[in-house]
């Protein structure tokens, strides 16, 4: 296997189950840990929904053979990058995302602004918090991951310079 893509792929080194009803403590091959909350899983999918009413079978997960991913005993399992996803995604967004996302496409606040369908005093506000709303993470996640998404409603904004307009000169000499 290519080195490169080996090294790209999560690999889950250690699965317990958290205190949590249907989360999950996970360690990862990088060194890194993850807290997953499986409940959406569990009630959307008609294979996972078993663990809704059976959480003793839920907690007898484990990694599988190589790290791939995790499985339980009545045979369902899960892929290491889904459930890697999974986590990415129940982290929460702080308004230093919301920067880099508006750095990295060179978004001013108007267009940003315009692109979530907010005022512009509220893409200043979530510059400062330490949490963003959820559908904003959501939306920032997914047109990071898929700038096409960014491509399709995205309408540039000139740039105000800030102050007053000028007002025209009437000189009549």
């Amino acid at each position: 296997m290519n080195s490169a893509l080996d090294r790209s792929l999560p690999k889950v080194v250690a699965v317990s189950p958290a205190r949590s009803p249907l989360t999950l403590n996970v360690r990862w091959a990088d060194g890194t840990a993850s807290r997953v909350d499986l409940t959406g899983l569990v009630h959307s999918s008609r294979h996972f929904r078993v663990f809704a009413d059976d959480s003793k079978a839920f907690r007898k997960v484990r990694p599988t053979e190589f790290g791939g991913g995790i499985e339980w005993d009545n045979g369902l399992d899960y892929s290491a990058d889904t459930l890697r996803m999974l986590a990415d995604e129940q982290q929460p967004a702080g308004g230093d995302q919301l920067v880099d996302f508006e750095s990295r496409f060179g978004l001013n606040t108007a267009e940003t602004a315009a692109l979530l369908d907010v005022a512009e005093r509220t893409i200043r506000a979530y510059r400062q918090a330490s949490t963003l709303p959820q559908p904003v993470a959501i939306a920032l996640r997914r047109m990071q991951r898929d700038p096409t998404v960014l491509a399709a409603h995205y309408r540039p904004i000139a740039r105000r310079s800030p102050g007053r307009p000028r007002r025209a000169s009437t000189d009549n000499r």
